[in-house]
Parts: C-alpha cells; sequence; structure tokens
C-alpha cells in the first residue's frame, strides 16, 4: 500500500499550507489568540481551532471512508474507534505554549494510521513554510518552496565525536538529565539542544541531532506522524522495551516515555532505559 498511501501526500502537505496560513494571521495579530484553558490546564487558542477547521473536513473530503480523530474534536466521537482498521491522527496546532511564547516552534501533525501502524505522516512548520513528510516504504523527505530533499539519520558518533542529544524545551527533569549523564558516561561527550514541538523528532530524521529522549507522556497525535518521517530516515521511535508505538489499539490515546533514536539503537537504549527507571524528580 507505500504508493498510495505515498500518492496522498502531495493533498495532506496542501491541507497543511492551508491550515498554516490560518495559524499564521492569528498568530501575527495578538488580539485574535482568545486563549483558552482545557480541563487537564493545556491551553487552547483561536488558532488551534481554526487549523481543525481546515484540516478535518479537509481530510473527509480527501479520504471518506477514513475516520480523523483530533485533539480538538469531542473524543465521544471516536467510541467505536477500537474497530477502524485505519484513521487519521492530528494535531492541529502541536506547541501552543510555544505559540503564546511567540518562539516560532509549533507545528501541524498529521498522520495516518492502519492496522495500528502510522503509515504516512505530515509535519509542517507554519513559521517556516518547511514540511517533514513520508510514507511507509517510500522514504522521507523535507519540503521547502515545492522543493523535496531525501532525509537521512545521522550516522552514528565516531569515538571522540560529541553525541547530539536534542530534549524538550518545556519537559525537562532529573531523568534527562540522567539520559545525557550516562551517554556522557558510557558513551562519549553530549551536545545538548532544546527545541518545541514535534521538530525534535525531525530534528533526528535530518541528522542535526542523534537521539530525542521524552519522559512522562505525550497523546498519540504528538508522535504518529513524526514516527513515521524518523522510521524512514532510517532512525527510530520506541517505548522503554525497544518496540515500535502503535496506534489506536488502547482505551486510552496517551502515550508513554520514548526514545527517538536516528542509527544504532541498540547503544542508546540501555542509557535510556536507566534513566527512564528514575522517578521524575530526585
Amino acid at each position: 500500500m507505500s504508493e498510495s498511501w505515498a500518492a496522498l501526500l502531495p493533498a495532506v502537505v496542501a491541507l497543511a499550507e492551508k491550515a498554516g496560513r490560518d495559524i499564521m494571521a492569528i498568530y501575527r495579530d495578538e488580539s485574535r489568540w482568545d486563549v483558552q484553558h482545557k480541563e487537564d490546564s493545556s491551553p487552547l487558542t483561536a488558532a488551534d481551532l481554526a487549523s481543525n477547521r481546515v484540516l478535518v473536513p479537509g481530510l473527509h473530503a480527501l479520504t471518506p471512508d477514513i475516520p480523523v480523530i483530533s485533539e480538538e474534536c469531542d473524543e465521544s466521537n471516536f467510541a467505536d474507534r477500537l474497530s477502524w482498521p485505519r484513521c487519521w491522527l492530528v494535531d492541529p496546532l502541536d506547541g501552543t505554549k510555544e505559540f503564546i511564547a511567540r518562539n516560532d516552534e509549533f507545528s501541524i501533525n498529521i498522520a495516518l494510521v492502519e492496522n495500528h501502524e502510522a503509515v504516512l505522516g505530515v509535519v509542517y512548520s507554519p513559521v517556516t513554510q518547511i514540511a517533514y513528510m513520508a510514507a511507509r516504504g517510500a522514504g522521507a523527505f523535507r519540503q521547502k518552496d515545492g522543493v523535496s530533499t531525501p532525509l537521512h539519520a545521522a550516522r552514528f558518533p565516531q569515538a571522540g565525536e560529541a553525541y547530539r542529544v536534542v530534549a524538550s524545551r518545556r519537559h525537562r527533569g532529573a531523568r534527562d538529565l540522567a539520559f545525557c549523564e550516562n551517554v556522557s558516561r558510557n558513551m562519549g561527550p553530549v551536545e545538548l539542544a532544546l527545541a518545541g514541538s514535534a521538530f525534535k523528532i525531525c530534528a533526528v530524521a535530518e541528522g542535526e541531532a542523534h537521539a530525542y529522549p521524552r519522559f512522562g507522556p505525550t497523546m498519540e497525535w504528538d508522535t504518529a506522524a513524526g514516527q513515521v518521517v524518523v522510521e524512514e530516515a532510517g532512525g527510530a521511535l520506541v517505548d522503554a522495551k525497544g518496540r515500535p508505538f502503535r496506534y489506536n489499539q488502547r482505551a486510552t490515546l496517551l502515550n508513554g516515555s520514548f526514545l527517538v533514536a536516528g542509527n544504532n539503537l541498540p547503544a542508546w537504549l540501555p542509557a535510556w532505559q536507566t534513566a527512564e527507571k528514575l522517578p521524575p524528580l530526585r
């Protein structure tokens, strides 16, 4: 099915671009933000909703037989989702806190899931208008101004070279520090960079970072698109047992901790698994 999924990529990127234009129109005018807070205290802006109004109907029109699960839709609409053979997973604005902070590090995430596996992914930056995109078996690409460049994860560092690690700008803690200490002690020197939203996964996919550890929960729409991109670039996104994430197969849409590695996953896992066993604070 990889050819048919890859054929959808231009239309999905076009939808992301359209939603991105609506996001940017609001981003430029703070009087339109209308910041609210959900029950879990996470922020919601008019830009989240504007993007959702483009993406959900657009995906329904593109693939009428495939349901859409979006962060900004009522979850009661997904009551029978475990029986779906395929579905879209959408985060209309990943990094709302980054949007409010005006640091430009927010994205649109769109993934197609078939039989619990993410098979197509688009991570789009409304600010830079760069799309990271991939379809299962068709490779991963970075697209800017209509020009696509293949993505390849960085080779594993050689002796004496730094291990480039990217971490969350807002969710770092004792386990992140322990991971870096483990890598430094057992593998080699560490260079740490910070970023927001799904761009951390994409940084590994395009070789800017070697690994991204995430400790603590995310949602399935946060990771599915980036997972396809990094896997097609030669990397991996795995759970504490080294297994690739799977989607829409549990009662909850909540993810556990994960590790993204661009190369030589077995070398990274011990440092991550040891840190993951620590309590969040120490």
